[in-house]
């Protein structure tokens, strides 16, 4: 077997593949390059090669198909073949390039590679492949397979005694909107592959993101009052555009606008209507119901070159015009119509050549150049740029999973740019040989002596670089150097040599993962990118509701994998297991094991077991951020009649109301639990009441204007200046049960004030002047201190425009113990002293979790029940009665709450 490059080898353009097998010669493709003076292939080496017996087309693009017309005129005798869409794609496209190269060869006084009687006989002389795609030429078995990237387009599989060779031509897995991607076929094998690689330094973005920016992108520039010019391949992407355009607009997804077609667009997407068994069933279904598909009546207008001033200087609209890459055509004659207005915007869709026009264009908006050149004519850039990845195309990851499904003993690659084949070259396994090939030069490869196939190197398995392989397809959960938090992607690819991933994170990118930065390789993703991008988003947002009840009991106390683990908790939902892997990362290294081939053991011991169960780890976003945290709080307060605002206060969200004693315990403890439930935050409830809000209750009330009443916060009371009205019990009913203070009249103040017991406020008993207050809070500290006991909080109030000290115990049964601290500490600050009246629930339940033995097998937090004094625990262990006495008086010591015990 012999191969020779002609053209399109370390290039995009004049592709031209000589093959030899046997005694039997082909020539595949013969196309012209975009630019420059020498734009054929190498046809002086055919001299020196055996003459071809038949010359296959791929599909019907120039850059395959410009300079057939000279090869037919070399060998008039020898059959063209096409598969029957692109020999009626070809009578359009060549057509059409002869034009332009009369036009190219006026300007620039040079003659024309081929006469217009050499491309009508080469156009007469086209034969159409049989239905089966099989085709016998001389002692070769010629089977062509659907390669997708344009209606019609084809791979070619050779095979003569035992060898086989595949050409790929261009080639697309993923499915546009018009026809399915490449076919795969079960089996299929060639001992060589000779593969495009356009794309093969770069990851394709999400699709449907891709489209959705297309259609916002030109919906906004119309809606501004500008043009939106989209330059498009007429075959292939041209009719993707337009799909995608109508679609939007059917779904009302953005309004309706004309779009008008220029070019060769419109003959093109003709020629569709007669092949819907190419087309996708949507699409066909369309043609067979409709007649057409990308035209639609009265939104799609055919534009004819004398009508193009009439669209620029009508109203706002779309155009869809050929050429893609601005190199003439109707899209160039637009281009130099719009460019100078900000409010238009060209979206170029697909590959752009490094001397084309689009290119510039495309540098421009990277802000290195502010002047394009048009036909000779330089024109002035206002408007807007941008590049849409809607590519016909494989990608790097798309390839490399190719050549390891055909598994060849060589692969060539051609058709890409030397960054695009060398980048890929790195990404295809070693054990496939591939090569980077050159224009004008011949590739001899040895048949077997026994056997089938051909003769191939030696590989030695690089074990390191084999692992590295296997977690192409495997969610990975990584960190990257400086970066505070965890973050997952899905291995697209991967460089074995500088031991780096690639991994789509979901957000239409790719990004590049050191292999040391990867924590943990969760398994293999078979769902959408869209589902992938979810349930990485809720976890990395909030992953308490996905950690919470995981039974750890179940998982054996000696190391085992993650992948163990799933099977041990029977977890198949992919965010549990996601969750699972982000809560095992906050164990300590002593407790984690990497083996030689990197998989890593986690060791559950008892200890870790229970803070796991408990959540009482740092585990990442195990608390909602603290604003999507206060959002929550907003909704779920909305319409309270008695909240304020809510803020974050230290590790709490403070929930702050008018009159927080007229939210009775019991509800705010309803509150914190849906609250912690529902964000992963803890609550603290503020006790500072709002004193303007009881003059227009108080009107409410009483029916009646009133003046700003009298505010006794210490004694939890409120004077109203008004009369005493006949209904006075059920108001101050009313008023207590909203407030949580007592109301009465400036006729009854003198008699009826309350005085507070001494176990609540403390008076100076000598006149001596208050102390500054940071001094004051430093000799509350330095006093619990030395009675052995923790003051949580330490606040300065006012009362009747005196100073007040508050402090915070972890309850008011504890403060109750320290009579004589408080009236200490008030005596020698010369201020009033109170203690809080609300207890630290967050405390109490922390410090009962850690005095219940671990052995009990504590479930979930313990509640608190406020109003009983009591502190209740769930468990799964029977304790005897002394050891739930032992722990009941080190829990009421320290909280001044009893234990409640409960079995389950």
């Amino acid at each position: 077997m012999k191969v020779t490059i002609l053209g399109g080898g370390n290039e995009i353009g004049a592709s031209c593949l000589h093959i030899q097998m046997e005694e039997t010669s082909i020539v595949i493709d013969a196309g012209m390059r975009m630019h420059g003076e020498n734009v054929l292939p190498m046809f002086g080496m055919l001299e020196e090669l055996s003459q071809p017996e038949a010359i296959l087309v791929t599909h019907a693009h120039a850059d395959h198909i410009g300079a057939l017309p000279i090869l037919h005129t070399m060998y008039p005798k020898v059959p063209v073949y096409a598969t029957p869409p692109t020999a009626d794609l070809m009578q359009i496209m060549m057509k059409d390039s002869y034009k332009i190269l009369t036009d190219q060869s006026r300007v620039t006084e040079s003659l024309m590679p081929y006469t217009e009687e050499q491309m009508n006989a080469f156009l007469q002389h086209i034969r159409l492949l049989p239905a089966n795609g099989n085709l016998k030429v001389g002692n070769m078995q010629i089977t062509a397979h659907r390669a997708g990237h344009i209606m019609g387009a084809v791979m070619y599989q050779m095979e003569v005694d035992g060898e086989s060779l595949l050409v790929t031509g261009d080639l697309s897995f993923s499915s546009g909107r018009t026809i399915p991607g490449a076919k795969v076929v079960k089996g299929l094998h060639a001992d060589v592959v000779i593969m495009e690689s356009t794309y093969g330094n770069r990851m394709h973005s999400d699709r449907n993101t891709e489209e959705k920016r297309l259609a916002n992108r030109v919906a906004e520039t119309i809606e501004n009052g500008g043009f939106a010019l989209v330059p498009a391949f007429a075959l292939g992407r041209a009719q993707e555009v337009l799909l995608i355009l109508q679609d939007y607009m059917e779904k009302g997804l953005i309004p309706s606008f004309p779009i008008y077609v220029d070019g060769l667009v419109t003959p093109v997407s003709r020629v569709y209507k007669s092949y819907p068994h190419y087309l996708k069933g949507p699409v066909a279904h369309r043609v067979r119901a409709n007649g057409d598909a990308f035209l639609t009546e009265g939104r799609c207008i055919a534009v004819s070159p004398q009508q193009r001033k009439d669209v620029v200087n009508g109203k706002p609209a779309c155009i869809v015009a050929s050429s893609g890459m601005l190199t003439g055509g109707a899209s160039a004659w637009y281009a130099k119509y719009l460019v100078a207005d900000q409010k238009n915007t060209i979206l170029l869709t697909g590959y752009q050549d490094e001397e084309s026009p689009g290119k510039k264009l495309l540098a421009l908006a990277d802000g290195t150049e502010n002047t394009l050149d048009i036909d000779g004519t330089s024109h002035q850039v206002n408007c807007q740029v941008e590049k849409i990845g809607l590519s016909a195309h494989a990608d790097a990851s798309e390839m490399t999973r190719f050549i390891e499904t055909i598994e060849p003993t060589y692969t060539l690659l051609v058709h890409g740019d030397d960054d695009a084949r060398l980048s890929l070259a790195d990404k295809i396994h070693p054990r496939f040989h591939p090569l980077l090939v050159e224009n004008g030069e011949t590739y001899p490869f040895e048949k077997r002596k026994e056997g089938k196939g051909i003769v191939g190197k030696r590989y030695q398995v690089n074990r390191q670089q084999e692992l590295l392989r296997q977690k192409i397809g495997s969610v990975l959960l990584y960190k990257k150097d400086g970066a505070e938090t965890l973050k997952f992607g899905i291995c697209q690819n991967v460089h074995p040599k500088t031991a780096t991933f690639f991994c789509d994170t979901g957000k239409g990118k790719l990004v590049r993962v050191e292999a040391d930065h990867v924590v943990e390789t969760i398994g293999p993703w078979g769902l959408s990118m869209e589902e992938f991008k979810e349930v990485s988003e809720d976890l990395l947002s909030f992953s308490r509701p996905y950690v919470e009840g995981i039974d750890w009991d179940v998982i054996p106390e000696y190391a085992v994998s993650l992948q163990e683990i799933f099977h041990a908790l029977n977890m198949k939902d992919s965010r549990q297991q996601f969750a699972v892997a982000l809560a095992l990362q906050t164990l300590p290294e002593k407790n984690r094991h990497t083996d030689l081939e990197g998989t890593v053991g986690y060791k559950i011991d008892a200890d870790f077991r229970f803070k796991l169960t408990n959540l009482d780890l740092a585990i990442q976003a195990i608390k909602m951020n603290p604003n999507h945290a206060m959002d929550f709080v907003r909704s779920y307060m909305d319409g309270h009649p008695r909240f304020q605002r809510c803020g974050v206060k230290d590790d709490y969200l403070s929930l702050s109301f008018d009159f927080p004693k007229g939210v009775a315990n019991e509800e705010r403890e309803r509150i914190a639990n849906e609250i912690k439930q529902q964000t992963g935050w803890d609550v603290e409830f503020s006790e500072s009441v709002r004193h303007e809000a009881f003059q227009p209750l108080l009107s409410t009330l009483l029916g009646e204007n009133t003046e700003m009443p009298s505010v006794h916060i210490n004694e939890q009371l409120v004077v109203a200046k008004n009369k005493k009205p006949e209904n006075v019990t059920a108001i101050s009913d009313r008023f207590k049960e909203v407030t949580g203070f007592t109301l009465q009249f400036a006729e009854d103040k003198e008699n009826t004030i309350p005085n507070h017991h001494d176990s609540e406020f403390y008076q100076p008993t000598s006149d001596i002047k208050p102390m500054e207050n940071n001094q004051a809070i430093s000799l509350a500290k330095q006093l619990a201190q030395a009675y052995n006991v923790t003051i949580y909080k330490t606040s300065m109030k006012q009362e009747n425009g005196a100073p007040l000290m508050e402090l915070h115990f972890i309850s008011p049964e504890v403060a109750a113990r320290y009579t004589e601290m408080l009236r200490e500490l008030s005596n020698r600050i010369g201020m009033a002293v109170q203690f809080a009246t609300q207890p630290k629930q967050n405390e109490i339940i922390l410090s009962t979790k850690e005095l219940t033995p671990v052995s009990w097998g504590l479930k979930g937090n313990p509640s608190i029940h406020i109003e009983r004094k009591e502190v209740a625990v769930k468990i799964t262990n029977q304790p005897t009665a002394d050891e739930i006495a032992e722990v009941n008086s080190a829990i009421e010591k320290k909280t001044g709450y009893k234990l409640q015990v409960k079995i389950g």
